[in-house]
């Protein structure tokens, strides 16, 4: 009878882990990185690009009027209202509002959080008034999660479009960035 010579190395099988484990930390400390810079980056700031769209403002508060603005919320609100101020709106001009968060927190956090779904609800009365120039008045809608949770802590962007579609590389009418912090 003839043995086959042992033609295996030591230890050869066992490098895998350790690549892994390289390459996790390697990924992390880019998220790391990225985050720190996103937040150094981000300023609240608001944009106004159509004519129509006089001023664009965020608060917690749900009234009547726009209260003032809120660049930075010092805890999670239960919802944000959205309140646009036009004047002269084509009528039948049908507006579309996106929200994108980009999360402040930990790299951890940030890998193995939940997601919370910010949602555009437009069950507010508007407060508009129609000539033959357009309509004129307040626009009212609230940003909520769809699960009755408060609006999480990170750096926001709203975007308000008008008639246009924002998929087809149309300019928005306006836009407005604020910050949810942690309490």
């Amino acid at each position: 009878m003839s043995a086959l010579p042992n033609t295996t190395t030591k230890g050869a099988g066992r490098r895998w882990p350790l690549y892994t484990l390289v390459a996790a930390a390697l990924i992390a400390l880019a998220l790391g990185v990225e985050t720190f810079l996103r937040e150094e980056n981000f300023a609240p700031r608001k944009e106004i690009l159509s004519a129509s769209i006089r001023d664009i403002i965020v608060s917690q508060e749900d009234s009547l009027y726009p209260p003032p603005d809120t660049n930075r919320f010092q805890g999670p609100p239960e919802a944000v209202f959205v309140y646009l101020s036009v004047e002269g709106l084509p009528s039948g001009e049908d507006m579309e509002a996106r929200v994108q968060r980009a999360e402040s927190g930990s790299v951890l956090r940030m890998l193995f959080g939940e997601e919370a779904g910010i949602e555009v609800l437009d069950e507010q009365e508007d407060q508009l008034s129609k000539s033959e120039n357009g309509a004129t008045g307040i626009v009212k809608f609230a940003l909520m999660t769809g699960s009755d949770e408060p609006v999480p802590a990170g750096n926001y962007t709203l975007e308000v479009y008008g008639s246009a579609e924002p998929d087809a590389g149309g300019e928005p009418a306006a836009r407005k960035s604020f910050v949810v912090e942690e309490t």
